[in-house]
């Protein structure tokens, strides 16, 4: 398979190819860290020959652990049961928020409830003749019941 390179390389073979290609690799990372970064050209050298990698010059940048996540360390058996937790974890949420509304929902009830009971007390004192017919009423009604 035929390699292209760039103009400036085509005429380069063995080892003269081999370190402009490196060179090539080196001028490039330390521009995309440029382009990535507020370093300098001299502090991205730096960091490039430290970390001998770009991307991990900008992880760095950006204060990201250059070890692996920890997820990815984790057997199969940790990750199922860490997706069990979490699910086990949301659910116990959901069951707790439900608990909570239905507790408001309850004393917003008794709280309608006393609400309704004053104001028939106080319609009941407003009108006290029509508290006596109600009173008859119910008791024509217990003796016809009878």
């Amino acid at each position: 398979m035929p390699v292209h390179l760039p103009p400036h390389l085509q005429h380069l073979k063995g080892e003269e190819l081999h370190a402009a290609i490196k060179q090539e690799y080196r001028v490039q990372a330390i521009a995309f860290i440029l382009r990535q970064t507020d370093y300098t050209e001299d502090v991205a050298n730096e960091k490039l020959d430290a970390l001998k990698d770009p991307m991990k010059v900008i992880q760095e940048y950006l204060g990201e652990s250059k070890a692996p996540t920890s997820q990815s360390c984790n057997s199969k058996n940790k990750m199922k049961y860490g997706e069990i937790r979490k699910f086990m974890d949301e659910g116990a949420r959901q069951y707790n928020r439900q608990k909570e509304l239905n507790e408001q929902r309850r004393k917003y009830q008794e709280y309608i409830e006393q609400c309704q009971l004053q104001q028939q007390r106080q319609q009941q004192a407003s009108h006290p003749e029509s508290q006596q017919a109600s009173q008859e009423q119910t008791n024509v009604q217990t003796l016809h019941d009878a």
